[in-house]
């Protein structure tokens, strides 16, 4: 007499022999497995492996130039054998800050207004049309601020310097609006998910207690969302620095520190562009092409380890104040 087993259900009994065939291993699971884990693999070791090609090319062009020439010299004339970083690194980290300013934090308010205060029939409009939006190609985005931006940051800067100045459309202004624009909708997706996440039930007992939605949206909503809000903003930081041909439809690409927002300009990643069809492999000017895109690769990684210390400490935070209450 073969034994049973007892299922969930009372009533229903199931023979052993049957529970031990359906346990035993199948053979297109297994290929399943092995294809996804795979797939893990390769993405690790290709991520592994270009961090290292261009480390090791980039710290090369370091040993050639030197860290503090490369970071801090003001001439960059790789035709000269001069490579200052300096005039790249600033355009990069003031475009990506303009960006930041212009298209991030106005993109963060108007998913809160979306997420809390929207009409409901209005909100999946709103979220297909950024999804459209991010969908477009940078370059698209370049060729419309270099048709219609360009001429307007022109105007406004002979109405602020007058005509007579050396003042242009092209610069660190149009720049940071055009990265602006570009990195609004990816910001407004994500900080949207983010709050979308935040419990429905904090924002009914907050309504119980007599806030307006206002009141719910400021004080209980964006507080509940906050860590993953940061992130969000950083996320569009970090693409605003790496953004490449957009930005080299606008910025002007002088190889110098603007005295304003409307003198041409380069940055770090549109400067590589421009350079690497004249550079040697495996001589000093293509190395330190390496050696800015490790120091952009820097930046990148340092804006992440950012956001994952403001997640930490304000995961750390709440712990501390749950543990006193």
């Amino acid at each position: 007499m073969s034994k049973s087993v007892l299922t969930a259900e009372a009533s229903t009994f199931v023979p052993a022999e049957r529970l031990r065939a359906s346990a035993r291993p199948r053979w297109g699971e297994f290929v399943i497995r092995g294809f996804i884990g795979a797939c893990g693999l390769f993405v690790v070791v290709a991520t592994v492996a270009v961090i290292t090609f261009i480390a090791r090319a980039g710290v090369r062009g370091i040993q050639d130039v030197g860290l503090a020439q490369l970071l801090s010299g003001e001439i960059w004339k790789p035709e000269a054998g001069t490579f200052g970083g300096y005039p790249l690194i600033f355009g990069t980290g003031i475009s990506a800050v303009g960006a930041a300013l212009v298209g991030a934090l106005p993109a963060l308010l108007a998913a809160v207004w979306v997420s809390e205060l929207a009409p409901k029939s209005a909100r999946p409009i709103y979220r297909r049309t950024m999804e459209i939006a991010a969908a477009v190609p940078s370059v698209v985005y370049g060729w419309l601020a270099l048709v219609h931006l360009v001429p307007q940051a022109e105007w406004v800067a002979r109405a602020l310097y007058g005509e007579e100045a050396q003042v242009t459309g092209e610069g660190l202004a149009s720049s940071a609006v055009l990265l602006g624009i570009m990195i609004a909708p990816t910001v407004f997706l994500l900080s949207l998910d983010a709050l979308s996440r935040v419990p429905g039930t904090l924002r009914e007992a907050s309504a119980a207690l007599g806030a307006s939605s206002w009141q719910t949206a400021f004080r209980v909503t964006i507080p509940g969302a906050g860590r993953s809000l940061f992130t969000a903003v950083f996320f569009g930081f970090a693409r605003a620095a790496g953004e490449t041909m957009a930005v080299q439809m606008v910025i002007g690409g002088a190889r110098r520190v603007p005295h304003n927002l409307f003198e041409p300009a380069t940055t770090v990643s549109t400067q590589i562009v421009m350079d690497m069809q004249n550079a040697t492999p495996n001589t000093t000017a293509s190395n330190v092409l390496f050696s800015m895109s490790l120091v952009l690769l820097v930046l990148s990684a340092g804006v992440v380890l950012i956001s994952r210390l403001i997640g930490t400490w304000g995961r750390s935070t709440k712990s501390a104040k749950g543990a006193k209450a």
